[in-house]
């Protein structure tokens, strides 16, 4: 996940990114919706990376890379944990009762605590913040 931002402040060996709105970037292709509209037209978000060279200075423009590994695994648990639970839901249901009907109550039950439980978990992988390195000047 590439992004494009300004350097707006340089320490010793890291430096604040301030990155564009995502939207912004990406040339507004309405690929990303949002349930809410913004309070603002202008977002930035600032990320700390490391600069242990310091090649770069204050006012450059750079392009940022992120971590996908975060995003793929919540992507996973959202998915995959309430699937595999409206299977054990229903399994165990039959098993229990032996109807289709009881079963399928038991799906049902089962896919809904699975993604309560997914939900749960999906937060906590992304509440890491995700870590950003500099890949490059940006063109003007």
């Amino acid at each position: 996940m590439r992004h494009r931002g300004v350097i707006i402040e340089k320490n010793a060996q890291e430096v604040l990114v301030q990155i564009e709105d995502p939207a912004k970037t990406c040339g507004s292709c309405r690929g990303c919706v949002r349930m809410l509209p913004p309070k603002s037209t202008d977002e930035y978000y600032v990320v700390r990376t490391k600069d242990p060279a310091g090649k770069y200075q204050v006012g450059d423009e750079v392009i940022l890379d992120g971590q996908m590994r975060p995003f793929v695994r919540a992507l996973g648990v959202l998915y995959g944990l309430p699937f595999a639970c409206l299977f054990l839901g229903y399994g165990a249901g039959r098993l229990w009762s032996g109807s289709d009907s009881i079963g399928g109550v038991g799906a049902v039950i089962g896919l809904l605590l699975g993604a309560a439980a997914a939900r749960l978990i999906a937060r906590r992988i992304l509440k890491q913040e995700p870590e950003f390195t500099i890949v490059a000047r940006a063109c003007s």
